[in-house]
């Protein structure tokens, strides 16, 4: 197998000068509505760089992108890689507080938006005065809105290339805001090598130059926008850039367009598993989905559809740390350690857990400039999280004797029942297997002994009735009798941050209401040894 290139080559003007010396004018990039070669990609990205050169975007200045997926996205963040100029890229979700704390916080004199979004541009246009000029992409009422400086986007397009510049692997290539569930985000600063790190699969067999790659994910996402079109510039592939997800149009957009490799949510494949089931259904052309995290049944998964499934997990703060090679997959893993980094696994008295025992995952990279560099403004913040050289991740793993990490629980979100250590992330996952629940969120609420009682919020599928008592029995027959929720409660929705991360703070906060339905209060009592007498059933 393939290594990553050296520090010094995990540029992005590095790799695409290894794309234009292979095949320039190959297809690199296609949207619905046109395409690019690698040499038009190239000169499509400058200038548009030379565009934000004239508004004052220059090397080593951040930039903020609230953008759809297309490929004037793409063309956007390429030109700001190549010339130095750091990217901001804004959840396209965001509003409000969360959108001017960002603009605010990244210091940013310019914005590029879609012109359905000026709205929410208008309403915080007071918090953020920094903000010198709107780059508009599609059609609005031109003059200034609540002091708005509005420009139109051909004002980029029409502008004289800028010149690449040589870049160190050291030197910042974004500001990825974190989605925090209890708090403002947080600006990560990825240098150049940990963005090429993240996207390069040049240490697996999977992809090569003959690959077609689909992104569905958000390209304001560094799923999508590098294990998606990065990895694809780095092999050399061709890349489809799609609007969004759609499960009803995903294969017909697989087959018509030749794609063999893609990268996706568990949620994603889960929805395409739901879908009636079609002779048609092995007739496609993809040979790899790339999941994060994997979905509950990924061997299904790849027999309907006749394809491999990968495994990887990462995240902002410190890039893609684990791979899962296809062949060699189990349930519920997120892949093994990958070279370049080392993995600790640590208990809360600062020693490492042995296999099979949870712990909090800790990180430090062997190759420099592949993690983050800090959080942009807060320096608390980043030497919490950074101490002796080691990311603390607050993602608790176990892993096996193999070497395998299995993902358990965020450290914040794992409960502790009658002396029991309980994965909210493990007992979500069954109580989802319920015909009836569409997602759920599993938090402790305080008992009378002190420890953790469980609580499940669910969001019922449509047409269903809440059942509590039919719930908790197919959780008693597939759950540990410590793991099963003490009380359950219906939600039409679950709570979330505009990254669409469950709060959970919220929910534990509503502590054990009156209306929430009591298991024990309805006469269903586990014990180790089994059910205990009672009003059983009852509602």
């Amino acid at each position: 197998m393939a290594h990553l290139p050296k520090l010094e080559e995990r540029t992005l003007l590095r790799s695409f000068e290894r794309a234009l010396d292979f095949e320039p004018d190959k297809v690199a990039l296609a949207d619905r509505e046109a395409s690019d070669t690698y040499a038009q990609a190239f000169q499509r990205s400058l200038s548009l760089a030379g565009g934000l050169a004239r508004l004052g975007c220059t090397t080593g200045s951040p930039a903020a992108m609230m953008l759809d997926n297309s490929l004037d996205f793409v063309h956007a963040w390429l030109g700001m890689g190549l010339t130095g100029v750091i990217e901001v890229p804004v959840n396209t979700a965001y509003k409000g507080d969360f959108l001017a704390h960002i603009l605010r916080d990244s210091g940013v004199e310019t914005l590029l938006a879609e012109a359905h979004y000026l709205d929410r541009l208008e309403a915080i246009a007071g918090q953020v005065p920094a903000l010198k000029n709107i780059v508009v992409r599609g059609s609005f009422e031109n003059g200034s809105r609540a002091g708005l400086r509005l420009r139109e986007w051909g004002e980029l397009e029409d502008s004289a290339p800028a010149s690449p510049v040589r870049r160190q692997p050291r030197d910042l290539f974004a500001y990825m805001y974190t989605s925090g569930t209890t708090g403002l985000s947080k600006g990560v600063l990825i240098p150049e090598a940990q963005a090429y790190t993240y996207a390069s699969r040049e240490d697996q067999d999977l992809p090569t130059h003959k690959d077609r790659i689909l992104v569905a994910l958000p390209l304001f996402h560094l799923a999508g926008q590098w294990y998606g079109v990065y990895q694809s510039l780095i092999h050399r592939a061709s890349c489809l850039v799609e609007p969004g997800f759609s499960p009803g149009a995903y294969w017909e957009v697989v087959r018509r367009q030749g794609i063999t490799v893609t990268v996706m949510l568990g949620a994603m494949a889960e929805m395409l598993q739901q879908q009636p089931a079609s002779p048609e259904d092995r007739d496609n052309p993809l040979r790899l989905a790339v999941m994060a995290p994997l979905a509950s049944d990924f061997t299904a998964f790849e027999r309907r559809f006749d394809l491999r499934v990968a495994a990887v997990y990462g995240m902002s703060e410190i890039g893609a740390v684990m791979n899962g090679p296809p062949g060699t997959v189990v349930g519920g893993e997120a892949g093994f350690a990958r070279d370049g980094y080392e993995l600790r696994l640590v208990g809360p008295d600062g020693t490492d857990v042995a296999d099979g025992e949870v712990g909090e995952l800790w990180v430090r990279p062997t190759v420099p400039y592949t993690v983050m560099a800090g959080y942009h403004n807060l320096p608390e913040a980043t030497a919490i999280a950074t101490q002796g050289g080691w990311i603390h991740t607050g993602d608790a793993f176990r892993r096996d004797a193999e070497g395998r990490y299995f993902f358990t629980d965020r450290m914040k979100d794992a409960l502790r029942r009658r002396g029991e250590n309980i994965s909210s992330f493990e007992v979500e996952k069954v109580v989802n297997s319920h015909p009836s629940v569409l997602e759920s969120a599993v938090v402790g609420v305080p008992s009378e002994l002190g420890e953790d009682e469980i609580k499940a919020v669910i969001v019922l599928r449509p047409g269903f009735e809440p059942d509590p008592v039919g719930i908790t029995e197919h959780l008693i027959e597939r759950l540990p009798y410590f793991m099963v929720p003490r009380y359950i409660t219906f939600a039409p929705a679950l709570p979330k941050t505009p990254t669409q991360k469950v709060q959970k703070n919220l929910l534990r906060d509503q502590g054990a209401a009156d209306e929430i339905w009591d298991r024990e209060a309805a006469g269903i009592i586990l014990k180790r040894s089994g059910r205990a007498a009672g009003r059983e059933g009852a509602k």
